[in-house]
C-alpha cells in the first residue's frame, strides 16, 4: 500500500473533500482526469482525493498531481499477491492497513466512476458521508442511488445504445454544471507542432486491432505521398515484437529512415511528451488516444471489434474516429468471432486519405470526405468528427446519407436523458429514414405504447396502495394484491424488452431505478414506486413523439411505394 503525496503541504482548510474512486485502467483513468479538470476550474475551493491502482495511477502522477490535491495508490499486488501462500487473514490485514489511511481523511462525498462488483465492495468499505456511484449495504445488497450512475449502469457495455462519452458520464455523475467547450489548439498552437504522426497500430485485444500488414500499407503510403513527415510508432514492451513485423516488412526498407520505433523505450510521461508535440496521433482504441485529447493533438481513431466510439472517441473537438458498418460491430469481448469481418471494412486507403488530409488541412469536412475519398472505401463505414452540443462531446457522421437504427436511437435517446435527468433540451434534426429503419421504428411504436401503459398501471397500482394505507382500516390482502400487480407489470416490461430490443436501455434503466428505491418504510417506498413508474412513463413519451415525427417527415419526403414497402 502506497500513498503519493502529489503537491506541497497545505494548511488546515474545512473545504469540502470529495475522492474519486477510479479501478479501471490507464484509458479510463485519463478520460477521469478530464472530468477532474472541469471539477478543479467550476469548484477550485473543494479539496479533491483520488483512489486509484497503484500500477495504473503511478505512471499517469504527472497529470494528476496538477489536479488532484492527494492520490490513494492501492497496490493490489502487494495486498493479493501472497494470499495463498499466507492465507486470507494476511490479505486482510493489507487491505486493513490501506483502508486506515483513508481514514485519515474526512471525506464529504465518495464518487465511485467504476462499474465493477470490487469497486463496489470497495466504496462500501470507505468512510464518507455520502456515495455516489455502486456500493454495497449493510444487507449486501448493491445500491446505486444517483439517476446518472443509474444510467451508465443499466446502458454502459450492455449494447451499442449509449449516446454519451465516459467523461460527459463521469461529469454528470460527479454533478460538474456545463462548462462552455473552448477550442484550444489553435492553428498557432498546430503550427507549432513537429510534422510528426504517433501511430499505435495495436490493442488490447486482437478483435481490436488491425494485422501488421495493413498498417504498413499506411505507413508506406503516408510516407511516399508526405515527403517531410516522420512516424514513431509506439506500444508497450509486450508489442515490441509486433512493432518489429511492421518496420521488417520490405514495402518500408527505403522509408526506415523516416520511421523511429519507440515501442516499449519510454515512460508514459516520455509518451505523453511525444503525442503533445506531433501534428497527428493515428491508432486503435487506447491510452494514447485519450493522451492525444488530453494534449490537444489531433487523433484519428480506428475502432474495431467491442470498441464502442461513442463512449471512447477522444474527448476534444480535434478528434476523428472511423468505424465499420459491419452488423455485428460493436461485439461484446465474450462473442465468438472468428473471421473478423469489420477488420476488413475499413480499408487503408481510407486511413490513408485521412491522414494526408488532416496533415495538410488541418481538418476534414463532409466535402472533404467526398471530394477526396473513394466512395468505394467508405461504403462500409462510418466517419465521426467530434464536436460539443450544450458542452458535451457528439460525433458527427462526416458521410452524408441515411443513419442506421441504431444511431437514430442514440441521438433520440441522447435528447430523452438529457430533458429527463439534468433539464437539458438537446436539438437535433429529424433524421433521414431508410426503408428498414422506419419498419423498425413502426415496430418500436407499438413497444412503446405498451410500456406507456404498463407504466400508467405501475403508478395506478402504486397510488391503490398508498389509499389502502391510509385508510381507516388497511387491508392487508389488499396491498399485497397491489403488490402483485406491480410484479406483474415488472414481468410484462421484460416481455416488451424481448419484443422491443431497442427499448432495452429504458426498460433496464427502469428496472435499476426500481432495485434502488428510497424509503425505510412501504409509504415512502411506494412514493417512490410511484415516482419510478412516471419517469418511465415520461421517457416514454418523448421518445414516442420524437419516432412519430421522424416517421411523419418520412412519409412527407419519401416517395409513396417506399412508406408502403
Amino acid at each position: 500500500m502506497k500513498m503519493n503525496n502529489s503537491s506541497a503541504p497545505k494548511a488546515e482548510t474545512t473545504h469540502s473533500t470529495i475522492a474519486i474512486l477510479q479501478t479501471t485502467r490507464f484509458g479510463d483513468l485519463i478520460q477521469t482526469a478530464q472530468a477532474i479538470s472541469d471539477l478543479k476550474t467550476q469548484f477550485p475551493h473543494y479539496r479533491i482525493i483520488l483512489i486509484a491502482r497503484s500500477q495504473f495511477a503511478k505512471p499517469l502522477d504527472f497529470i494528476f498531481n496538477k489536479l488532484v490535491d492527494k492520490t490513494y495508490l492501492l497496490d493490489t499486488k502487494s495486498i493479493f499477491q501472497n494470499a495463498e501462500l499466507n492465507g486470507l487473514s494476511t490479505t486482510l490485514l493489507n487491505l486493513e492497513a490501506f483502508l486506515h489511511q483513508l481514514k485519515t481523511e474526512s471525506i464529504d462525498v465518495l464518487v465511485n466512476l467504476s462499474f465493477s462488483k470490487s469497486s463496489a465492495y470497495l466504496s462500501s468499505l470507505i468512510t464518507s458521508h455520502h456515495k455516489i456511484g455502486a456500493h454495497f449495504d449493510f444487507n449486501n445488497r448493491m445500491c446505486i442511488n444517483d439517476k446518472w450512475s443509474q444510467m451508465l449502469f443499466s446502458t454502459v457495455m450492455r449494447g451499442n445504445l449509449n449516446p454519451y462519452s465516459l467523461v460527459d458520464l463521469f461529469r454528470n455523475i460527479i454533478g460538474i454544471k456545463a462548462i462552455e467547450k473552448k477550442e484550444k489548439a489553435t492553428p498557432v498552437l498546430l503550427a507549432n507542432k513537429k510534422k510528426n504522426i504517433v501511430i499505435h497500430p495495436f490493442a488490447s485485444q486482437e478483435r481490436k486491432s488491425w494485422k501488421a500488414d495493413k498498417w504498413v500499407e499506411v505507413i508506406y503510403k503516408t510516407l511516399k505521398e508526405l515527403d517531410s513527415v516522420t512516424i514513431s510508432i509506439v506500444g508497450s514492451k509486450s508489442e515490441f515484437s509486433k512493432s518489429q513485423l511492421i518496420l521488417d516488412n520490405p514495402l518500408l526498407k527505403n522509408y526506415s529512415h523516416r520511421i523511429t520505433n519507440l515501442t516499449g523505450k519510454t515512460s508514459i510521461e516520455q509518451l505523453a511528451e511525444e503525442v503533445k508535440n506531433s501534428k497527428l496521433f493515428v491508432g486503435h482504441d487506447s491510452m494514447v488516444g485519450h493522451l492525444a485529447a488530453f494534449f490537444n493533438t489531433t487523433s484519428l481513431t480506428i475502432s474495431l471489434g467491442s470498441v464502442r466510439p461513442q463512449e471512447t472517441t477522444p474527448y476534444h473537438d480535434r478528434a476523428y474516429n472511423l468505424s465499420p458498418r459491419t452488423k455485428c460491430f460493436p461485439c461484446f469481448a465474450t462473442d465468438n468471432c472468428q473471421n473478423f469481418q469489420c477488420h476488413h471494412d475499413i480499408s487503408h486507403q481510407a486511413v490513408s486519405a485521412s491522414i494526408k488530409l488532416l496533415l495538410e488541412k488541418n481538418e476534414i469536412s463532409s466535402s472533404d470526405v467526398k471530394k477526396y475519398i473513394s466512395s468505394f472505401h467508405l461504403s462500409a463505414v462510418n466517419f465521426y468528427k467530434a464536436s460539443f452540443s450544450n458542452q458535451q462531446l457528439i460525433l458527427e457522421n462526416l458521410i452524408e446519407g441515411n443513419l442506421d437504427t441504431a444511431e437514430i436511437f442514440r441521438n433520440f435517446f441522447r435528447v430523452t436523458w438529457s430533458f429527463i435527468i439534468s433539464d437539458i433540451e438537446e436539438a437535433v434534426p429529424f433524421p433521414r429514414l431508410s426503408t428498414s429503419a422506419h419498419k423498425e421504428m413502426l415496430s418500436t411504436l407499438s413497444g412503446l405504447q405498451h410500456l406507456f401503459e404498463l407504466s400508467d398501471f405501475g403508478k395506478r397500482y402504486s397510488r391503490y396502495i398508498l389509499e389502502e394505507i391510509s385508510s381507516a382500516t388497511p387491508s392487508i390482502s389488499k396491498i399485497k394484491d397491489f403488490s402483485k400487480k406491480i410484479d406483474e407489470i415488472d414481468q410484462l416490461q421484460a416481455m416488451v424488452q424481448k419484443t422491443s430490443p431497442y427499448l432495452s436501455p429504458f426498460i433496464d434503466y427502469f428496472i435499476v431505478r426500481k432495485a434502488n428505491l428510497q424509503g425505510d418504510n412501504i409509504v415512502k417506498l411506494t412514493e417512490n414506486s410511484y415516482f419510478a413508474f412516471e419517469e418511465c412513463g415520461n421517457l416514454s413519451k418523448i421518445l414516442y413523439e420524437l419516432i412519430e415525427n421522424s416517421i411523419t417527415e418520412f412519409k412527407i419526403s419519401s416517395p409513396r411505394n417506399e412508406v408502403n414497402k
